[in-house]
């Protein structure tokens, strides 16, 4: 039986998004578009900078700049080999190549040359791997038909680096990955499916969270093939939701103790 699905893909541009996409059309799924956008100027999203300053205080958001330049210096690369390892770099990129023609790229999602393309390709669905907000306006074009993934379980962890949270909280059993319905909140839709992470030697937090959105997209396409149609997919409301369970970027004091922590695991 041949599935009913027209999908739109909306991607940020590095390499595990990229790989959701050549996922799903390894998958043979209907992909009728891919709209990839990037919103940083000499690698600076300026526009997050001042959401996190205004939400978090200008002072806190220094320490999290701090704790990811010392990370990057004593982990940046280990993590470049293991990010090698976790996705076929060539495959994605040839899959990509192959797609380009169906591609458009776009700093905001919102942009009316943007939404006017996704409006064309007449999509009933909405797939997303990024980290931009995808507003309303996106979601009312497939009817709030729209799927995303994060590489934390949702009911603990939500928001930014959730593997990170995990091991910080002692909290092993709940490193994983959801995929959900998108809706208005941060990673709070109805459930799809979710999957745990046993984390290994040589994992970072980081390889963690690339782990789970390779598994995400693995699973996305497993679950659309399956289902044929939109109606079949699970909806399983997530009612364990809570504030205490939206994180953002670590500080470098948090990095310390997650650091003594990691020794003693």
């Amino acid at each position: 039986m041949k599935n009913n699905y027209r999908i739109i893909v909306l991607l940020g541009s590095s390499l595990p998004n990229l790989n959701t996409l050549s996922t799903l059309l390894d998958g043979n799924l209907n992909i009728v578009g891919a709209v990839v956008a990037n919103q940083k100027k000499l690698g600076i999203n300026t526009k997050f900078l001042k959401n996190a300053i205004n939400k978090q205080g200008f002072f806190k958001v220094v320490l999290q700049i701090i704790e990811r330049l010392i990370y990057k210096l004593i982990n940046g690369k280990k993590d470049k080999k293991q990010l090698e390892n976790i996705f076929n770099r060539d495959k994605i990129l040839k899959n990509i190549d192959a797609f380009r023609e169906n591609i458009i790229k776009t700093y905001s999602y919102d942009s009316p040359e943007t939404l006017d393309w996704i409006k064309s390709k007449n999509p009933n669905l909405i797939i997303i791997h990024t980290s931009y907000w995808v507003s309303r306006k996106i979601r009312n074009i497939v009817n709030g038909n729209v799927i995303g993934a994060h590489p934390g379980i949702t009911q603990f962890y939500r928001g930014v680096h959730s593997p990170f949270w995990a091991i910080y909280n002692q909290d092993l059993d709940n490193i994983g990955y959801s995929i959900f319905w998108v809706d208005s909140g941060v990673d709070s839709g109805d459930l799809i499916f979710q999957g745990k992470i046993i984390p290994r030697d040589e994992d970072s937090y980081i390889s963690l969270s690339w782990k789970g959105m390779a598994a995400s997209a693995t699973n996305i396409e497993r679950i659309l093939n399956k289902h044929k149609n939109i109606d079949k997919i699970p909806r399983i409301k997530n009612t364990k939701l809570s504030k205490d369970t939206i994180f953002y970027h670590p500080t470098i004091f948090n990095y310390l103790r997650y650091r003594m922590i990691e020794k003693f695991r």
